[in-house]
Formats: structure tokens, sequence, C-alpha cells
């Protein structure tokens, strides 16, 4: 960090100089004022907020890092992408905020159209924003409520919907995440499909769909009076799985034989990470709910919560105080044309299917890569004891990461009990790839 953004910070009235600006530093002052959540510090030190270009990012020492992260499937065109800082800069002198569910603006009405334009289906859609992933979870969860009069849902485990309330509820991909709260909706839970992990020992190409008959199953012993079947396209925070489509199929079937409606959750996988707008269309599904986040609000807090019109049964049935501000709107509407463009859709396909490749060479080179699945740009790593047995080895994988980041520099995260992730942003190049596995190769070879 440089004197003139420290400059900032004593502006600001903290008492700062350039010597303090060291990562342990930071990390015990951060320890004492945040409450601990996801953070591990023991791993990562402390990001400077004032450099980084594209999907290189900087700690507060200076050390340059090839980020894989995209901050968790935030950041769509990665760091201070010029194109969008010079939109971002012709429209500060916009108002940044109106209470959006109480009074009509322009832009939200508009970005509502285009994303009932780019989702799956001709039916006619309306949309809830929000500030986040889970909420806009919850807002879809409501409206399905609403118009259905019933209160169950059917959700999968592993599976990751968000940290609050109902959300929380469907959510089943890391005990900590809900250990001592109470649930707050009644949920029917099957297995997610696993092909890698089949609990029923299927093999993809004769699969008899076994996980549609458990569900089917559960239905008939546990009541069928669902509101709504919550899915992940992709799961992401359980492990990166990638479902075959005629499981997700059968899913949908089995929701609608029992009326209830089907919500595909694409908060992470969404706006456009896979190569398609929502990860669904790659399983030839009509979702009736979507659910959206991260990558659509430009690194703003923006969710959107999508479904059949009317979404509810009357007026304050659902709000809350930020919705869509115009400012981050516009932004938004600028995200998604710059993506049809730049032909970004297309793009994330092709290196997410070279990403694919190359990581298929550390499997064939080292036995404690079981599996390497991926959809897009949204790719997963499962680290194993070994192959024949398929030992879960989560302690590796922790090293793995560890190493990575710290003896590599390769940022990156884990996933589930005992994969990697990688959700890059959308402006990695293939020579970007290439050193990301170089990295992650010399990495996994230094931890076993």
């Amino acid at each position: 960090m440089d004197d003139k953004h420290i400059q900032v910070l004593r502006d600001l009235g903290f008492d700062l100089s350039a010597k303090e600006m060291k990562n342990d530093y930071w990390k015990k002052r951060a320890a004492r004022a945040l409450a601990l959540t996801t953070q591990d510090r023991d791993v990562y030190g402390c990001l400077d907020h004032t450099v980084g270009d594209g999907v290189h990012i900087y700690d507060i020492e200076g050390t340059e890092y090839l980020d894989v992260t995209g901050g968790v499937a935030v950041r769509a065109f990665g760091l201070r992408y010029r194109p969008y800082l010079e939109f971002e800069a012709s429209i500060n002198d916009v108002v940044h905020e109106f209470p959006g569910m109480d009074f009509d603006a322009i832009p939200q009405t508009l970005l509502a159209e285009r994303l009932a334009e780019i989702t799956p289906g001709d039916h006619r859609k309306q949309v809830v924003f929000t500030t986040s992933g889970g909420r806009a979870v919850e807002g879809c969860m409501k409206s399905a409520m609403d118009l259905s009069g019933r209160r169950r849902f059917v959700a999968f485990r592993p599976a990751f919907h968000g940290r609050t309330g109902y959300a929380l509820a469907l959510t089943s991909s890391n005990s900590k995440h809900k250990s001592g709260f109470p649930q707050g909706v009644d949920v029917i839970r099957v297995p997610y499909p696993y092909c890698y992990r089949c609990p029923y020992g299927q093999v993809v190409d004769d699969c008899n769909l076994e996980c549609v008959e458990a569900l089917r199953y559960a239905l008939q012993v546990e009541g069928d009076d669902i509101a709504v079947t919550v899915m992940e396209p992709l799961c992401g925070e359980g492990g990166l799985i990638v479902p075959p489509a005629k499981a997700v199929q059968g899913m949908y079937e089995m929701s609608k034989e029992v009326g209830a409606y089907f919500m595909s959750d694409e908060v992470q996988a969404g706006m456009g990470r896979t190569g398609k707008w929502c990860a669904v269309e790659h399983h030839g599904v009509v979702p009736d709910y979507i659910s959206m986040g991260k990558a659509l609000g430009g690194g703003y807090p923006l969710g959107a919560s999508i479904g059949p019109a009317p979404m509810f049964t009357g007026g304050s049935r659902h709000s809350e105080t930020f919705s869509a501000e115009p400012k981050v709107s516009l932004l938004s509407l600028w995200i998604l044309r710059h993506m049809e463009e730049g032909d970004f859709l297309k793009k994330n396909a092709e290196h997410g299917a070279y990403l694919l490749k190359r990581l298929e060479e550390l499997k064939d080179r080292h036995e404690v890569v079981g599996d390497v699945r991926g959809l897009g740009l949204m790719v997963g790593v499962e680290v194993v004891k070994d192959k024949t047995s398929k030992e879960k080895a989560p302690k590796l994988r922790d090293r793995i990461v560890k190493t990575a980041v710290q003896k590599e520099h390769l940022w990156i995260l884990g996933s589930g009990q005992n994969s990697i992730r990688l959700t890059p942003s959308y402006v990695i190049t293939n020579d970007d790839i290439d050193e990301v596995v170089d990295r992650l190769d010399r990495a996994i070879s230094a931890s076993k």
C-alpha cells in the first residue's frame, strides 16, 4: 500500500504508518475486532484493497497471488477491470439509493426485464431484488409458500443455500453452519446426485436413477405436500459436484408429479459462469424459480429472486429496504451487455474445458487426485487418500490449499469436506490456466 492510500486512512482519523503494513499485525487486529466467521488466518494474509488487476491479487506486504476464487464467484471481470471502472465513473452522479420496493425507478425495471429474458423459459416471470444470494433463495421460498399454500420443501445432501433463516434449513454442506440453530422450515432431504460417490453403487452410463427413486420413496413416507424442490444445478459449497442431466430431470419430474414447484439455485453457478446464463440449462430443465446473486452485482451486494408472475398473492407479502439501487442496477445491466458483446459465455465454456483438460493431467499424475469435475469456470478437484479406496482426505486437502497459497502464491479455496474449488474470473486466459495448474501441481507434490 503506497503513501497516498495510507494518507487516506490518516485523513479518516487513523494514526497509521507504512511500518504497520504487515500481515501478522493486521490479522491480529482483525481477530480482535471481527467476529470469527469463515476466515482462516492461518492460511491467508491481509489483502491490499488498493491494488490488483484481473486475476492478480496482492496482500499488504506486496506479495502477488494468482487468484482462482474470483471473490468466491463474485468478480466476473476480475479486479479493477478498466471498462467496468470507466462505466462506473460515468454514472457516479446518479442517485445511489431509492427504496425500490416502495417506489419505481427505471434501472430496476430494466434489470428485472433483462433477467426475465436471459433465464430459461418463455413463461411470464417477475423479479424481487435483494442484497445477497441467501436472501434471494428465501424470496423464492416465500413466493412458493405464498402461491402454493404449502410449507414444506425438498432439499439435498450436500447442499448450500445460505446461512440465514429459511435458507439455512435447506443447507447441509457443513455441520458448523447449522449446529445449535433452529430450522425455519420443514425439509425432506435426499442425497444429491454424486456420481463419484454414488450411495447406490450406480455407474453413470447405465444408471437407473436410484437417487430419483429415493425422492419418490421419501415423498411417499414423509408426505408430498411440497411447496418447492430447491436444487443447485452444480453443487458448489458441498464439493463442486456435477449431477447428470437425467437425474436433475428426474427430480424435476418427480416434483411436478406432486404439484410442487422446482427451483434452481444459481447464486454461484449462474451469470454465465458455466457457459450458459443459468447452469440448469445444461440439464434441459426449465425451473419455476431461480435465485441469483454474487456476480450479478459486479462487486456490490445484489441478489434476485425470479419466479412465476404474479410472485405473491398480494402486496406487502415480502419486502426489504435495499432492492437493486439505481447505480447497482445500471452496473448489472452493463455486465450483462458486456458479457454478450464480449462473447463471454463461449469464452467461459472454452476456458473451462481447457482448465478441466489440464487438471485431468494432475489426476493422471497424482494418486491423491481422485476426481476432477466441473462446468465452464466452476471446477472442483477431489482429494482422496488413494484412487482405489476413494477415502476422503480432508487434512491433505487443507495442506494443499495452505501450500498453494503460502508457497506457490495461488489464491485458492476449499469446498466440501475434501475438494478444492476453482471459480476464477471470466478474464482468465489459457496462459493463466497453465500457471494455475503448474502451481497446484507443485503444491500437491509438496503436501503429500
